[in-house]
């Protein structure tokens, strides 16, 4: 009979243990749920950005494109390409360098990533996600951000190891270099290059540079902005002439919208032609900074004067038909020190 009192007793006592320890728990098991939902969210979003992500993870290889950047490279350069935590890159580190403010830096030789790009990806998209400068990847990846508007699925893009810009070297290097305010030999040394590698024309990169003004609003895809709502009639490039059938070079693209519709202007600058041309009709000429010019024809009415200063935006004219044109549009160009380039390139996009 103790024995079986003995064993009632410690199953009350159990039973009191578990329900005090129910009673503990109750007030926080919102939370403990939410805990355990919150680290599941976070396993997956980890999950997703390791395929995303362009740097590799650890033990990854990392892909270079001998073809178009080995002149970066010295083949003999005494540090890894990717700084990483090797002797001989922590030795470098610790050789001393120009000291600022008590201390000492001395710049780490370029990496260069290889990115393919997937659906939806973009230039400020993928520069966003790596907490990089826009400027950079544009520059690595379209030359004075022509084009930087188009990616395309599957294409390689090239990401650096930091921010900077790739600019042509000019014929006096040492002034190029205080115009940007970065030392020649930062420069040498981010490309693994001597002077005696180094010669005018050839593009280096420039390690925390960025572009300014107009190059940078043209860098970031900012610089041009699309001149009327409507569709892409024509192309630019070879076509055959809408009158006589014939192969013939199309130097512009061409919009088609209703008569009458307002055209403004796809950048600041000056006007420096407004009239009319055989080919062209009613036109506009704005003329921005960096050797570009805009042309803006086939205008049914002419809204703007020679000399005008205008701003993005401004009215310039209307949509007509005037001029070697086969309905109302907007024939577009663009012109770099004279010579007419894809607007596609430039354009944030044409329907």
């Amino acid at each position: 009979m103790r024995g079986i009192r003995e064993g009632a007793r410690t199953e009350r006592l159990s039973g009191f243990a578990r329900r005090l320890l129910w009673e503990a728990l109750f007030p926080i098991r919102r939370h403990i749920m939410a805990a355990g939902a919150l680290l599941f969210v976070a396993g997956t979003v980890a999950l997703v950005l390791n395929e995303r992500l362009p740097f590799p993870s650890p033990g990854e290889s990392i892909l270079l494109d001998p073809t178009d950047w080995s002149m970066l490279f010295h083949r003999n350069s005494p540090l890894p390409l990717r700084p990483d935590k090797s002797a001989e890159y922590r030795s470098a580190m610790r050789t001393p360098g120009p000291s600022v403010g008590g201390s000492s830096f001395v710049q780490p030789p370029l990496a260069i990533l290889l990115y393919r790009a997937h659906t939806g990806d973009t230039m400020s998209g993928i520069a966003t996600k790596l907490g990089m400068d826009i400027d950079t990847i544009s520059s690595m990846n379209r030359v004075e951000g022509r084009g930087v508007h188009n990616v395309t699925v599957g294409e390689l893009l090239k990401i650096p190891s930091q921010n900077g810009i790739t600019l042509a070297i000019a014929a006096d290097f040492d002034a190029q270099c205080r115009t940007y305010g970065v030392s020649p030999e930062d420069i040498l040394a981010a490309n693994s290059l001597s002077r005696a590698d180094v010669s005018p024309g050839m593009r280096l990169f420039f390690p925390g540079v960025q572009h300014t003004g107009y190059a940078r609003s043209l860098a970031v895809g900012v610089g041009v902005s699309l001149p009327i709502r409507g569709w892409e009639s024509s192309p630019y490039g070879w076509r055959a002439d809408p009158f006589t059938g014939q192969r013939s070079h199309h130097s512009g693209v061409d919009i088609a919208a209703p008569e009458g519709s307002p055209i403004r202007s796809a950048t600041d600058g000056v006007v420096i032609a407004a009239g009319y041309d055989g080919m062209l009709g009613n036109y506009v000429e704005v003329r921005a900074q960096l050797g570009y010019s805009y042309v803006y024809g086939h205008m049914s009415a002419i809204k703007a004067h020679g000399g005008a200063r205008v701003a993005t935006g401004s009215l310039l004219g209307l949509v007509g038909h005037t001029g070697y044109a086969t309905g109302p549009h907007l024939h577009f160009e663009v012109r770099l020190n004279g010579v007419p380039q894809n607007p596609r390139n430039y354009l944030p996009g044409i329907r």
